[in-house]
């Protein structure tokens, strides 16, 4: 297989009845996240959508595990899901960027407090989920790193070709019995009393979904430009990464799926990858032509640099996950 240097997933995904990403609460009522697109038509529409944010948590959630299983190392912080990685309860990473060591500059060995590229070293080094995830230390000075996956709003298609709407979003009446010393509040032994009365909203629809995955930024000091841990380390964390993937899809375990596990229904798209410094390209789902468009860009950039983009459609959720474990079989990353 081609060397893979960075990767993007372009889908559509069949989400039903979920309430994966919520703005809140007003009174007994939660409210749905909603945002305002512009569509393919240039027509302003309001659509349901879950954040970035939240299926980079859902990413991270699976990624952890896998992590652990490729005996990668993990921060103290990172292996308890702290959304603070390296920076959580590791006062040993605390003293390295905050007091003074000992380092070795010029073949002499100097006291001194560590570099920001010293510090960025470690971070990629010691935690592989920082290396990946990314973090922001501010202990006397700010070193971010990068995230190498980046996710846009899971946005949801607001209508078919016909203008029939894709997706949409209903409140439910919910029920929950108040246990002893709540039911006072609220009308003491009363029906109302003994029950919190209460709102939520489900949502059903086609999502648009857009990821793109920096592969050959793992392991990489982003300050020196240079790769500071070995091949066969990178190798294994960026599989874990495209597994991790596959599971979000599978499973996008966000908020109220206790009872509100979603329906995965559907999902086709395309996975791109490019095995050069040119990106793996990404169109938006929200257009309908979104693959044929990401295929005649990788057209064009071949043009450029021959053979250098790959595009793998799928037409299933099944044929999603299974190109993306092709794509961990003998992957090699570029040096």
């Amino acid at each position: 297989m081609a060397k893979i240097s960075s990767l993007s997933m372009s889908a559509r995904v069949t989400i039903d009845l979920h309430n994966l990403n919520s703005e809140g609460t007003e009174g007994n009522q939660q409210q749905t996240r909603m945002v305002h697109i512009i569509d393919q038509n240039g027509h302003r529409k309001l659509v349901n959508a879950i954040s970035g944010d939240m299926f980079k948590h859902i990413l991270v959630e699976h990624l952890v595990p896998l992590l652990k299983e490729a005996q990668q190392p993990l921060s103290p912080g990172a292996s308890v899901h702290d959304a603070d990685r390296i920076n959580a309860l590791n006062p040993a990473f605390v003293d390295f960027c905050e007091e003074e060591q000992e380092f070795v500059d010029n073949g002499k060995r100097v006291k001194r407090k560590a570099l920001e590229s010293e510090i960025m070293t470690k971070m990629v080094v010691d935690c592989s989920l920082t290396d990946m995830a990314g973090a922001l230390v501010t202990r006397g000075r700010a070193v971010g790193r990068k995230s190498v996956v980046e996710f846009g709003w899971v946005v949801g298609i607001p209508e078919d070709s016909d203008g029939q709407p894709l997706t949409v979003t209903e409140q439910y009446f919910h029920v929950k019995y108040a246990p002893e010393g709540r039911g006072t509040a609220a009308g003491g032994e009363t029906v109302s009393g003994r029950q919190a009365i209460f709102h939520r909203p489900a949502s059903s629809g086609v999502y648009a979904l857009i990821c793109s995955a920096d592969l050959y930024r793992i392991g990489l000091n982003d300050i020196t430009r240079r790769y500071v841990i070995d091949g066969e380390a990178r190798r294994k964390r960026a599989v874990a990464l495209i597994q991790a993937l596959a599971a979000t899809l599978l499973k996008p375990a966000g908020a109220q799926r206790n009872t509100q596990n979603p329906h995965i229904v559907d999902c086709k798209g395309v996975v791109a990858t490019s095995s050069t410094s040119l990106p793996a390209p990404t169109v938006s789902p929200l257009h309908d032509d979104y693959r044929e468009e990401i295929g005649r860009a990788a057209g064009v950039l071949n043009q450029v640099k021959a053979n250098s983009i790959q595009v793998r459609t799928f037409e299933s959720l099944s044929g999603g996950v299974k190109v993306l474990a092709e794509l961990c079989e003998g992957l090699e990353l570029p040096n």
